[in-house]
C-alpha cells in the first residue's frame, strides 16, 4: 500500500509536531535567506563594509549584480513578486559563477591561492542559485505581502 508524505510525516514524533508549522518554518527560511542575500547586495551595490578590497577593482557587473540581489532580497523577503526576485537571483548567480568563480577552477570547494575578491571556487553562488530555484518554484506561500493584499501571488 502507497502512502504519501503527508501521511508518513504525520506518524513520526517530529512530523506530528512540526508539520503544523511548515508554513511558518518556510517564512523564517525565506526571511533567513534576504536578509543575507540583501546584506552581500548593498555591500556591493552601496560600498560598504570594505568592498571592494583596497587595490582591486571589480568590474561594473559586480556592482549591478548588487543591487539585482539587494532588491530581489527585498522581493523574497516580503513576499512580493517572490517568484520574478528568486528567478532574477538565479540568472544573477548563474552569471557570478561562471563569470568570477569558474575560472578559478571547476571544483568549488577549492579556493585560488592569488586570493582577491573572487577567491572562492563559488559556493555561495551554487547554493544561492538551488535555494532561489526552491523559493522560486514555491512562491511566497501563505506569508507574503503580495498574498495579503491581493489575496493571490501575480507570478
Amino acid at each position: 500500500m502507497a502512502t504519501n508524505n503527508a501521511t508518513q510525516a504525520d506518524t513520526s514524533i517530529f512530523g506530528r509536531i512540526f508539520v503544523r508549522f511548515t508554513d511558518e518554518f518556510y517564512l523564517l527560511f525565506r526571511l533567513i535567506f534576504a536578509f543575507i542575500v540583501s546584506l552581500h547586495g548593498a555591500q556591493k551595490a552601496f560600498q560598504m563594509w570594505g568592498f571592494p578590497p583596497p587595490g582591486s577593482g571589480p568590474p561594473d557587473i559586480v556592482y549591478v549584480a548588487g543591487w539585482i540581489e539587494f532588491i530581489s532580497a527585498l522581493l523574497i523577503g516580503f513576499g512580493v513578486l517572490t517568484r520574478l526576485g528568486a528567478g532574477a537571483l538565479c540568472v544573477t548567480m548563474v552569471i557570478a559563477y561562471f563569470m568570477m568563480h569558474f575560472p578559478n577552477g571547476i571544483a568549488p570547494h577549492i579556493f585560488p591561492a592569488e586570493g582577491g575578491f573572487t577567491a572562492s571556487g563559488g559556493e555561495v553562488s551554487i547554493l544561492w542559485f538551488a535555494i532561489a530555484g526552491i523559493i522560486g518554484i514555491m512562491g511566497s506561500r501563505k506569508y507574503g505581502l503580495e498574498r495579503l493584499i491581493l489575496k493571490k501571488e501575480i507570478l
